[in-house]
Parts: structure tokens; C-alpha cells; sequence
């Protein structure tokens, strides 16, 4: 099951949340592969929360809301993409998220732009700002680069159960 949900977090919540990540005091950390290492492609991230490692970011508690929402129970990761603008649609490769037990994903949209989320079976999930998109870890899907209008597009992954 799909449920992509418009509108997900309060305007100002989102706004602030928007505003920090596309701020010059975030931190972004370049990653060498998109879906898979050595796949010849590379992102900006952030990870928020990561269980395995026990890592965290001074950021982490900005996301207790959103996870209320989704009725997560457990985390396993929280982890912030971004990708820079291209001449043509930068497709990345397909990929599961089944981190260990996960049972559930989900994708959050930062910002407007004409990239999007494809998942296994043809759905075409657009980045639209404050859009969630849930689905099940185990369904294949991958993220498609922008042409406009930013300069960058910015995604959030929850794998949670």
C-alpha cells in the first residue's frame, strides 16, 4: 500500500524545518554513491538517526512530530538527501529499504521541483514541499533528479517500524 499525504506537517513547523535544512548552518556531507556504493553517482546527506550505529544529529528531535504521525513505533534510520540540479532527469538505481525489520518507509519532500520518487509498479511520486510518502520497506523504488527550477532537491527517508 501507497499513501502519499499533502500538507503533512503544520505550515510552521514546516517552514521552520524547510528553513534550516536550506540554510548555510546545516550540515551537509558528501556521499560518493546514491542506492549502492561504487554506483557511479553521488548526493549530499545528513543523517539524522541511524539505530545500528547509534549515531544521532543535533537535529534529531525536530523530527518527534512527523514520527508521532506516522505512528512509528521503532526507528531505524532518518536519514536527508540532496541532490544538485542537472540538464536531464538524473535517474537513480532501483533499491529496497528494509533496514533489518523495517517494516515501512517513507519519503518527505523539502522543496518543489520537477524530480520525483518512481516506485516498482509505475507510480510517479512528485517533490512536492510537505509531502509524505509511505509505503512498504520492501518495495522497490528510486529517486529521479530535478531540472528546475532550484538548485538542489531535498528528500528526507524514514525507515521505521
Amino acid at each position: 500500500m501507497i499513501k502519499i499525504i499533502d500538507n503533512f506537517l503544520d505550515p510552521k513547523e514546516f517552514e521552520a524545518i524547510k528553513n534550516l535544512m536550506e540554510s548555510g548552518e546545516f550540515a551537509w556531507y558528501f556521499n560518493g554513491s546514491k542506492s549502492f556504493s561504487g554506483d557511479g553517482k553521488f548526493q549530499y546527506v545528513h543523517i539524522f538517526f541511524k539505530y545500528e550505529e547509534g549515531r544521532n544529529s543535533e537535529y534529531l528531535e525536530m523530527w518527534n512530530n512527523f514520527m508521532n504521525k506516522i505512528e512509528a513505533t521503532k526507528c531505524y534510520r532518518i536519514k536527508a538527501n540532496m541532490t544538485l540540479k542537472t540538464s536531464s532527469h538524473d535517474i537513480s538505481d532501483w533499491h529496497i529499504d528494509n533496514q533489518g525489520d523495517a517494516l515501512k518507509s517513507a519519503v518527505f519532500y523539502i522543496n518543489t521541483n520537477n524530480g520525483y520518487t518512481e516506485l516498482e509498479g509505475g507510480v510517479r511520486v512528485g517533490s512536492v514541499a510537505n509531502r509524505a510518502c509511505i509505503f512498504d520497506s520492501t518495495l522497490k523504488h528510486r529517486g529521479v533528479g530535478h531540472t528546475s527550477p532550484d538548485h538542489h532537491r531535498i528528500v528526507v527517508n524514514f525507515n521505521y517500524s
